[in-house]
Parts: C-alpha cells; sequence; structure tokens
C-alpha cells in the first residue's frame, strides 16, 4: 500500500500472530493494489470492456460499497477516476508519462458510477467502460476493518491499529489508560489540533483526507492526489484537510474523500443531513481553524 502500519495488543503474547497480521493487511493488498501486476484490479483493469472476471468476497465488498458512495454522494467518491490519478502521476510511476492529453479528454466521458457493474451472486466482477479502476481511497479502510474482525476472532478486546493515517481503536490501552488519538495540526504535525480518547468513544473509525502530505510539483505548480471527478482535475480547495468518524474504517475512508472533494461548505451540508461526524481543518490569514458537523 505504500505506507506504514502499527498494530498494538491489550494483554495479548503471542508474537505469531504478527505474521497473521501482516497477513490480513497483505491480503487486501494483493487484491486491491494498483501497484501489482498481478492484483484482481490489475487484472480487471486489463480485461476488454463487458468482459467479466470471477474475484473475492472482499474484492466483491469493496467494490459494491464503492459504487453505493459514489452514487450517495453525486459522484464525488469514484473509484473510475484512475485513469486521471495516474496522468497526474500518482498511480504506478510506468503510467505517469503515457496518457496522450486527446486520448484523455475522451476517457473522461467514461467515468461514472456504472462504468463498472458488479453480480454479487456469482462473484464476478467486469467494467462497462472504458475506465481504470482505483481503490486506493477505500482499501485502507477496508484493510483494517478487516484486521479488526480478525483481531475480535482471537477475542482480543482492546487494540489500536493504524494504516497510512487511517486509525480504528477498540476497548482500552489499559485499566486506567485511554488510547488517544489526534487529527493533525497542518502547521506543526506533532500538535494535534483535536484529541479523541477511548474514555468517550470505546470503538472509533477515524480517517482523514488531506493535501498537505501527499502532492507533487509538476511543472512549478502544486498538484493535490485527490482528483475531481466533476472537473476532472486535481483539487482546489480553500480547506487543508478533513477528516470522518464513522462505524467502520472503510466507510471512514471513503467519505473523508467525498468530502474533501465537496469541500467545506457542501460537505457540512451533506454531513449535517446524512448524520456524519465531520471535521474540516481551514487556513484563513495564515491561521488554521477548524469547522465540524453538528454530529461531531
Amino acid at each position: 500500500m505504500g505506507t506504514s502500519y502499527k498494530v498494538i495488543l491489550v494483554d495479548f503474547e503471542d508474537s505469531s500472530i504478527e505474521k497473521d497480521i501482516f497477513n490480513v493487511l497483505n491480503s487486501v493488498n494483493l487484491e486491491m493494489s494498483t501497484y501489482i501486476n498481478s492484483s484482481s484490479i490489475s487484472y480487471l483493469n486489463a480485461t476488454n470492456i463487458n468482459e467479466w472476471i470471477n474475484v473475492s468476497n472482499n474484492f466483491i465488498e469493496v467494490a459494491l460499497f464503492s459504487q453505493e458512495t459514489c452514487l450517495s454522494t453525486g459522484g464525488s467518491f469514484d473509484i473510475s477516476v484512475g485513469h486521471l490519478v495516474n496522468y497526474y502521476g500518482f498511480g504506478p510511476p510506468e503510467l505517469s508519462n503515457s496518457y496522450d492529453t486527446g486520448l484523455l479528454e475522451g476517457l473522461k466521458k467514461e467515468v461514472n458510477c456504472f462504468s463498472f457493474e458488479v453480480d454479487p451472486k456469482e462473484k464476478r466482477i467486469k467494467r462497462t467502460q472504458n475506465v481504470y479502476l482505483d481503490m486506493s481511497a477505500v482499501a485502507k479502510g477496508y484493510a483494517i476493518d478487516l484486521l479488526s474482525k480478525y483481531l475480535d476472532s482471537k477475542s482480543i478486546n482492546s487494540y489500536l491499529i493504524e494504516l497510512g493515517g487511517e486509525v480504528k481503536f477498540k476497548g482500552h490501552k489499559s485499566s486506567s489508560e485511554p488510547w488517544v488519538v489526534g487529527i493533525e495540526n497542518p502547521g506543526s504535525i506533532n500538535t494535534p489540533l483535536i484529541t479523541l480518547s477511548s474514555r468517550d468513544n470505546k470503538d472509533l473509525s477515524l480517517a482523514t483526507s488531506g493535501e498537505y502530505r501527499n502532492f507533487k510539483n509538476k511543472d512549478g505548480l502544486i498538484v493535490s492526489h485527490t482528483i475531481d471527478p466533476s472537473t476532472f482535475k486535481p483539487l482546489k480547495k480553500k480547506h487543508v484537510s478533513v477528516s470522518v468518524l464513522a462505524e467502520n474504517t472503510m466507510k471512514a475512508d471513503a467519505l473523508a474523500t467525498a468530502l474533501n472533494v465537496m469541500g467545506p461548505d457542501q460537505g457540512l451540508k451533506y454531513s449535517n443531513i446524512h448524520k456524519i461526524r465531520t471535521v474540516y481543518i481551514l487556513k484563513e490569514n495564515e491561521n488554521y481553524i477548524v469547522k465540524t458537523s453538528k454530529w461531531f
């Protein structure tokens, strides 16, 4: 996944679980990484249009959720923008210079929530348009949830999982000490603007989408890693980051991306209507300010 992970277990001493933890996380990587040529998503992206391929239950679950979230957010979350992600240099390196600008214009017409079709009964999926699917904005969250289910199955009642900045915890750090996670201050990363404790949230899933860490300098311009499906260009918004608390990390991960695309005005309105716990960090006059939904 191109990032690091941290897993802390309370009152569990079996060192062999380290390998199991890696295998659970890596199982998602091996299926949903566009950087691995043999992954399910790479195989899907190489198929002919309307050619079905069989995939795992996990892949089906993420694909269905991604399509549902695309529809519910009016296309602000759309995994079919992969050609544009690659074009702007945020996909596999070998693809970043492989696009003709004229061809790219034509590909934009293919990007939409119905650019792929899922058949959960037969466990298969196909592309219906010439799109490149990219699950980067949802797979990390799903991997955390998958690992959480595994730890629950081992009767581990207190743990913290952090994968590439997305976080899930359960229980407490100790009988006298809670888990505490922070939402970063972009101007001083070691000083969080907001902290969240397991005293108030016994089970927490938190994801953040922001532009201050993952960006590129392209021809002298700072380019965001998030593609706006409405403009087909990297995001240009006045906010710095958006964080979401949700009942699972896959949902938090996807919604953070969608709300990042929407921006604070539309995003907070959407969050208030749909009961989403959202916090935006904005920069105004060199100061960072926080705006939250009423549910946060």
